[in-house]
């Protein structure tokens, strides 16, 4: 990790540890880091971060975990690349893979896979789940990327049509009783929202494609926000509605659940960074036998 600050006029006098938090966004401990394990230069030469700066001061904060400046990441069948540089990388998930180690899943996480180095997961997909995951490479880009929104962008097949063409679904969630694993909508859980868009209907089967966009973050929360609305994710045995699974359900064998697009502001340049996912071959597979039954000339009559 290499941070370079130009000291502004506004800046004389400051110390370097809040010009650095206030004006790169770098987290107290990643200073504390920089102090103790890697090297702070004022015009070249070794400063404190407790030093004042002045006005056209350059500062170069280094810090490199592990000797290497960059985590090597490694080729995952299934797992392409969607986008990279030296803070940030935006892969595409394959459903069955877990984003990150958890207890009894060391080894076959996404996160793991990639690299021998501890990465940095900016938020996660279910395991069952396909599609974008941003990965901080370096502490830093994860405090940054963490502290400002980011637009999410899935598509999903579900049973049944929502009453609109695009709507907004509030339902707070909460942990079930007696599970660790189980979420429930409730009337006094956090909050929790997302928005929903038809793509297209698909009579012949009753089922939709729609486009859903996450404006919070809860666990299983599509999931759940569509079985709310009566419309259960196609192949989602967690969260079907008691509904007997169909040929669609068993075809896919797993949630219908696609996270496609991502927008997030850059941890070092602050430029909003836009990445897309096409679907897998499962999905794809789904919708085309939806679509064997349903003319191409057809609208959704909306």
């Amino acid at each position: 990790m290499e941070l370079v600050y130009r000291v502004q006029k506004e800046d004389d006098g400051q110390r370097a540890v809040d010009l650095l938090t206030a004006r790169t966004g770098m987290s107290r401990l990643c200073c504390k880091r920089v102090r103790l394990y890697g090297t702070l230069l004022c015009n070249d030469q070794a400063h404190r971060m407790i030093d004042p700066v002045h006005t056209g001061d350059l500062l170069v904060a280094r810090y490199s975990p592990n000797g290497q400046p960059v985590p090597g990441i490694r080729p995952v069948a299934g797992v392409r690349i969607r986008y990279r540089d030296d803070w940030i990388l935006a892969v595409t998930k394959p459903a069955g893979l877990v984003t990150h180690p958890r207890h009894l899943q060391d080894k076959d996480a996404l996160t793991a896979l990639l690299a021998d180095r501890p990465l940095h997961p900016v938020g996660r997909l279910d395991r069952d789940t396909s599609g974008l995951v941003l990965i901080a490479l370096n502490g830093h880009a994860h405090h940054v990327i963490s502290r400002h929104p980011q637009t999410k962008q899935y598509l999903a097949l579900v049973h049944g049509r929502f009453p609109a063409p695009t709507g907004l679904i509030f339902a707070p969630i909460r942990r079930a009783k007696h599970s660790i694993i189980l979420r429930e909508t409730c009337s006094d859980g956090p909050a929790a929202r997302s928005l929903w868009q038809e793509r297209r209907y698909y009579p012949a089967f009753d089922v939709s494609l729609v486009s859903l966009r996450l404006l919070t973050g809860r666990t299983h929360q599509l999931r759940l926000h569509c079985q709310a609305c009566g419309c259960p994710i196609v192949g989602d045995s967690l969260y079907d509605g008691n509904r007997p699974p169909d040929r669609l359900d068993r075809t896919i064998n797993r949630q219908a659940l696609h996270a496609a697009a991502l927008c997030f502001r850059h941890p070092v340049s602050g430029a909003a960074t836009h990445v897309t996912a096409p679907l897998p071959d499962d999905f794809r597979q789904l919708l085309r036998i939806v679509r064997t039954h349903q003319p191409e000339s057809l609208t959704s009559g909306r």
